[in-house]
């Protein structure tokens, strides 16, 4: 088994974009929205038994993530 030691960093002040635009469609009457999203790093961190259950539970924690930021970024 390898393990892989990532080194010890202090975090970088990073900012984060975001914009998010609706406009509505002269044809058709609909809706458009664009969002565009620039994130900084997102570390997460999980302990399973199984090695095979880090696929789906880091996929879901990192989407926790980006849809509580867009969720806030948007109600602002």
């Amino acid at each position: 088994m390898t393990q892989t030691l990532l080194p010890t960093t202090k975090p970088l002040l990073t900012t984060m974009i975001f914009e998010y635009d609706i406009v509505k469609s002269e044809v058709g009457g609909l809706y458009e929205a664009t969002l565009t999203v620039e994130l900084p790093r997102i570390t997460v961190q999980r302990f399973k038994a199984d090695r095979n259950d880090f696929k789906y539970e880091m996929r879901r924690a990192v989407s926790e993530i980006v849809e509580e930021i867009i969720e806030k970024a948007i109600d602002d």
